[in-house]
């Protein structure tokens, strides 16, 4: 029981760390727009066996992948530098509201929330999660033995 207790405890602890490392990588890449993204991140218990535990890592805003893998011509120009996770397929500058303003230059209208039309060329990746992760890797040795002392 002891020995389950601290497995749950590493990883309750290694995602809580994730929640703020993602919330902090959000800044430092410039993608706090409305602060919906920032404000979404949250740990969920995913279960536990013997000898294991899983807690998630969740940014469960509509436009968090938007953001992680960049959209449009700038994500196009800019791309998620990373292998894409398993099962993920991301195309930019698609879709049927995109066209053509000039030759090269693509993009589209949205409304804000000020009732006023926009045009965007979209936006450059913004990968906060795999970096989360990565930063996460280097914090679990450190972590497992302030858990299991």
């Amino acid at each position: 029981n002891t020995f389950q207790q601290k497995v749950d405890l590493l990883a309750k602890t290694l995602a809580e760390n994730g929640v703020d490392i993602a919330r902090v990588n959000i800044a430092k890449l410039d993608a706090i727009f409305t602060g919906e993204l920032i404000s979404s991140i949250h740990t969920t218990y995913g279960g536990s066996t013997k000898g294991t535990a899983v807690f998630y890592i969740v940014a469960d805003s509509k436009h968090a992948a938007f953001v992680e893998f960049g959209t449009g011509q700038l994500g196009k120009e800019a791309p998620y530098p990373y292998p894409l996770p398993e099962g993920v397929e991301w195309n930019y500058n698609t879709g049927k509201t995109i066209f053509e303003i000039e030759p090269g230059q693509y993009g589209w209208f949205y409304q804000g929330d000020d009732g006023k039309w926009y045009f965007t060329q979209g936006m450059p990746s913004r990968p906060f999660m795999y970096e989360t992760s990565m930063e996460l890797m280097q914090l679990v040795v450190r972590t497992a033995k302030e858990v299991f002392k």
